[in-house]
């Protein structure tokens, strides 16, 4: 059901799900839901992207998301010049004394070099990708650009939703546009409150916030400086942590040329306030020169997560519903990872193949996700804090210089957590969902910094190159795939499936490696490219398997 007031202009389509919210987790959300069929209205009270930058990196399992979508290009190339060293540096000052490099390949290298990489860094062959750095306003400009010609998708750019009520057979909403104060009531199956930190959405339904709450204090300086890129010549990176006095935060590059931001932290014993915020950046540089500042934004490093991630009908997703600490990178990437898991679902429920209980199960997959990842950044930001008893003697000329830079050198290679969380963004796994039937095999432990590729129930699906520009992860999205390692007859799934009219295909793999990874000679995936069973042979009950993945 669905319908828009009579005296509303033309639209495209109506829709059937109301967006609220076009930042990145909005903007994908669309993109996911129109490619699958799925009619949308997104409505931001912003008509132009924010220019302040936000989040940066786009991590490993969003980029597969991008993929299937047909955007992972796209994306790397809104990001810094392929060919740019991802490498994050510590320093005295930006141009002063090196301490420690986390050595981070660029995507023109991790294309040449996928092989030789792969055995220096195992976790580069659990993926097509590894790192991206792409800021969010960039990113958002090429979501805007994907989504206007699209018929499926409208764009109401400069409206905000003012209030919403569920009803038994949907939501109905008003919305209303800034400039002129025009109201419009607006009907649709679903409302998805993707509309930030101050969610309406949220407030409305009354969802409160838990967690630690506010962890410390932070001046975001954007800023054009012409020299430095060239200053830091062919070694460059893309982030910098300056460690001198008064200079604690991180550096790091928007476009790979004139554009930074300076995230100065401040610590609990340092005034949160800056005078002269031209002349805090050229400190923390290391050197008087040419600067201009952009924009200034205060902003609160927190952790929290909302109690709910909903109702029946409305749904809270990214910043509406976790608060996160930016050191890992986790925040936009884990709403992305919402967006993906509600997306599916609301399209099965839709097409009327999916149970009552599928989209109930998105809180209990997706809200352990988001109280791990939050714990995670505030466990980065807390750990980023201890280096501050080290710091005495790390500018001196001498030996003694010397020796407090090595000290310090020493204790940071296990901040690489922070940089490449690859078993943050790949091991996460909904285990206990009502959606997965389990298979009894013990829980892999989930480090942030390893990932150990498994086909364990509830897990991602592992990638394994298929042919040169083909993945595993590129047969996944378009309903359920029942993979098929050996000769097993797989025709009773396939009957049962129709039957219920769930879009299930059964695809026979020959690959050895492929075998090796997933166990087990049959693999039931979902659409959103997690297993959802599996076993050695068909089972005699094959209904009550599709019951439990759909949701019924």
């Amino acid at each position: 059901m669905a319908s828009v007031m009579p005296d509303s202009p033309a639209r495209k389509r109506i829709p059937q799900v109301l967006i609220a919210g076009a930042g990145p987790i909005g903007l994908f959300f669309a993109a996911d839901l129109a490619w699958r069929g799925v009619a949308v209205l997104v409505v931001d009270p912003q008509v132009d992207v924010v220019a302040h930058p936000r989040a940066i990196s786009i991590g490993v399992r969003s980029m597969e998301h991008f993929r299937r979508l047909g955007l992972d290009q796209k994306v790397i190339d809104a990001g810094v010049p392929r060919d740019q060293a991802l490498d994050v540096v510590y320093v005295t000052r930006m141009l002063s004394r090196e301490i420690f490099r986390f050595r981070i390949p660029s995507i023109e290298d991790l294309g040449k070099r996928h092989a030789e990489l792969a055995q220096a860094i195992p976790e580069v062959a659990a993926s097509p990708y590894y790192k991206t750095w792409t800021a969010q306003a960039p990113l958002e400009r090429m979501l805007r650009s994907h989504l206007q010609d699209n018929e499926l998708v409208e764009l109401r750019l400069g409206w905000r939703l003012d209030s919403f009520r569920e009803t038994a057979e949907g939501m109905e909403a008003v919305i209303v546009e800034n400039a002129s104060g025009r109201r419009e009531a607006v009907t649709a199956d679903y409302l998805a409150g993707c509309d930030g930190a101050r969610s309406t959405v949220r407030t409305q339904l009354g969802i409160p916030l838990e967690g630690r709450g506010t962890l410390g204090s932070a001046l975001g300086l954007y800023f054009r400086a012409p020299q430095l890129r060239v200053l830091l010549g062919r070694g460059a990176g893309v982030m910098y942590w300056p460690l001198a006095p008064g200079c604690g935060g991180t550096i790091y590059t928007i476009d790979g040329g004139d554009e930074w931001v300076f995230n100065r932290y401040f610590a609990a014993d340092e005034t949160p306030s800056v005078a002269d915020p031209v002349g805090v950046i050229k400190a923390a540089i290391g050197r008087d020169i040419d600067v201009e500042l952009i924009s200034a934004l205060d902003w609160q490093p927190r952790q929290l997560v909302a109690s709910s991630y909903g109702t029946d009908r409305v749904f809270l997703a990214g910043d509406a519903c976790h608060l996160f600490v930016p050191t890992g990178g986790l925040g936009m990437n884990t709403g992305i990872g919402d967006a993906a898991d509600l997306a599916w679902k609301m399209e099965a429920r839709l097409k009327g193949w999916g149970g009552e209980n599928l989209l109930r199960s998105y809180e209990k997959e997706r809200r352990p996700q988001g109280l791990h990842n939050t714990l995670e950044a505030a466990d980065n930001y807390a750990r980023s804090g201890d280096i501050s008893t080290a710091l005495a003697d790390i500018e001196d000329e001498s030996s003694k210089g010397d020796a407090a830079r090595a000290s310090l050198a020493a204790r940071l290679p296990p901040k690489i957590k922070h940089f490449a969380p690859i078993g943050v963004h790949l091991g996460y796994r909904y285990e206990g969902s009502p959606l997965i039937v389990a298979d009894r095999t013990a829980q892999p432990p989930l480090e942030p910094a390893n990932y150990v590729p498994t086909a364990r129930p509830g897990h991602r699906a592992p990638h394994v190159w298929l042919d040169e520009n083909i993945s595993t992860l590129d047969l996944f999205g378009r309903g359920f795939v029942l993979l098929n390692f050996g000769d097993a007859d797989t025709s009773a799934f396939e009957r049962a499936a129709r039957d219920r009219g769930m879009p299930l295909r059964a695809i026979g793999l020959h690959s050895r490696e492929a075998a090796q990874l997933y166990e087990s000679r049959l693999a039931l995936v979902r659409p959103d490219g997690h297993v959802a069973w599996r076993a050695d042979e068909c089972p005699l009950n094959i209904g009550r398997i599709l019951d439990t993945v759909c949701g019924d």
